[in-house]
């Protein structure tokens, strides 16, 4: 079988390489030759082209779903991991309850944009989104072997002050629309913390008693009238403002991790929306180069039409008819590359003039040492994907909110506090007095311990848990997967470069 992005015209067209050139490109390391082999039998411009029945798409940028209203104060990335379904039945006697369990949950574990190869995994993903991506320019299918592919054009590193990868990156991260739109998450999210840790008001409290219907008498005694200040506190002692602060830190924990995911899988889009910028490049210049060629042999046959025989007018006919069709592939090669443009600078916020000047600068050919061992990769995986880090925050988010439900069995304790009383005595003609009272009242958790969401918030540490090891193993199935399709890539790239060249020069 062959390899994603080798088609199967890059064995019908040998490609203009020396055999000199060959023989050093066998020296070099298997990533430099993977880059060439797919390079030179991929143009032109080939590397933009994707295969549409592959599972995974090609997330340059998108087509965002319309979410929540605008405005409506409802976070755009959903719940965090661990937070529970619904907070209308967690504590709504408690203050700030809207922090106790967030919003309803549909994602309780940020998942990856995708998985290759694992379609069962691809329908189910949730949490804090990128938009849906937009397709990359398809190059066109060549009309002939038109194409000139030199070493020097694809060695070609571009401009010296064109735009770099990285430098791609750190504008990326600092200038695309949707990542600073989701950081505004973060800052609701340190709101939800001052929410959660604020107080219960105090209340006061005025009344005035025994007013008669008319006055009072010694011959019609009552009284006397009677005015009270009251004061009550609320007394959390079941410190459910302290479980309710901890929910709402673990949940800003939790949205950072899941915005450091984000970040990680908009990078991704970098680096594909930048190799297809640079693939168009090459192109580009190998479309140009084929026109080129063709107009020196269709100007030598001009001049010289001896060198034709007898069929110098076809030769010229047919020169003729090469060169407009290399002209209309290097027309097409130039909307693909300014479609590429467009794509990276939409990604990284340009505006529309500097998109038109963009050039990107660095070689397609991967001098870097090769990857780890599978093993290897695994392992640094497990400890650095930013997902897997908001599953395992998600996990004490869950037993935090397993506190708070503990927490809120009791209701608070109000403490009653009647500073003064004072009891009208004018009437009767005696001094009138003043004292004050203290008082408490509690609620008797008979009836309703918050059972329920007791109840749900221990299925939920353990829903969450099990989400986390089927993070894990998705991930380590992704990388499995990603080590294993490069070798085989590379492997299918260095067989075809000796069929494309018509001689085993790669073992």
């Amino acid at each position: 079988m062959r390899g994603p992005g080798l088609p199967d015209r890059a064995i019908a067209h040998p490609v203009g390489i020396s055999v000199d050139g060959l023989r050093h490109w066998r020296r070099c390391s298997w990533r430099g030759l993977l880059g060439l082999g797919i390079a030179c039998c991929a143009l032109p411009p080939l590397l933009a082209q994707q295969d549409a029945s592959a599972p995974r798409p090609n997330p340059i940028l998108a087509f965002p779903d319309l979410g929540p209203i605008p405005g409506g104060g409802t976070s755009a990335v959903g719940p965090g991991a661990g937070a529970l379904d619904s907070a209308a039945d967690m504590g709504a006697a408690t203050a700030g309850s809207g922090v106790l369990g967030g919003r309803q949950r549909t994602g309780r574990i940020p998942r990856a944009n995708r998985v290759r190869g694992l379609a069962s995994v691809a329908a189910a993903v949730r949490g804090m989104q990128l938009p849906e991506p937009l397709p990359a320019p398809v190059a066109p299918e060549p009309a002939g072997a038109t194409t000139v592919v030199a070493s020097t054009i694809i060695d070609d590193p571009g401009p010296a002050d064109g735009l770099t990868l990285d430098a791609a990156i750190e504008r990326m991260i600092a200038a695309n629309l949707d990542v600073r739109a989701l950081r505004h998450e973060l800052t609701q999210a340190d709101a939800d913390v001052l929410t959660a840790g604020l107080r219960t008001n105090p209340l006061i409290y005025m009344d005035t008693q025994f007013i008669p219907y008319g006055s009072f008498s010694n011959e019609r005694p009552g009284g006397p009238t009677q005015y009270d200040i009251n004061v009550t506190l609320p007394m959390d002692l079941s410190k459910k403002r302290q479980s309710r602060t901890v929910v709402a830190r673990m949940a800003r924990s939790t949205l950072e991790a899941q915005f450091q995911d984000v970040t990680r899988r908009q990078i991704d889009n970098v680096y594909r929306a930048f190799v297809s910028l640079q693939a168009a490049r090459i192109g580009r210049l190998s479309a140009a180069a084929a026109v080129r060629r063709q107009e020196e042999r269709l100007e030598e046959l001009g001049r010289t039409p001896e060198q034709a025989g007898d069929h110098a007018a076809d030769a010229i006919d047919h020169v003729a008819f090469v060169l407009e069709r290399s002209r209309n592939e290097l027309a097409e090669a130039i909307e693909i590359y300014d479609d590429a443009r467009e794509g990276l600078g939409l990604l990284l916020n340009l505006p529309p003039e500097e998109t038109a000047r963009l050039e990107p600068s660095g070689s397609l050919r991967d001098a870097a040492p090769p990857p780890p061992a599978s093993d290897e990769l695994e392992s640094i995986a497990l400890r650095c994907r930013p997902d897997l880090h908001a599953a395992r925050l998600g996990v004490n988010r869950a037993g935090a909110e397993l506190s708070l439900q503990r927490a809120n069995r009791f209701d608070d304790v109000y403490l009653f506090y009647d500073p003064i009383t004072f009891q009208d005595n004018s009437p009767f003609g005696t001094p009138s007095a003043a004292s004050w009272a203290v008082g408490l009242t509690f609620a008797l958790p008979i009836f309703n311990r918050n059972q329920g969401n007791i109840a749900r918030a221990e299925s939920n540490v353990s829903q969450t848990k099990l989400e986390l090891s089927a993070l894990e193993r998705r991930a380590l199935a992704e990388v499995t997967q990603s080590h294993r399709e490069a070798v085989i890539r590379h492997r299918r790239a260095m067989l075809e470069l000796n069929t494309a060249v018509g001689l085993r020069l790669l073992p």
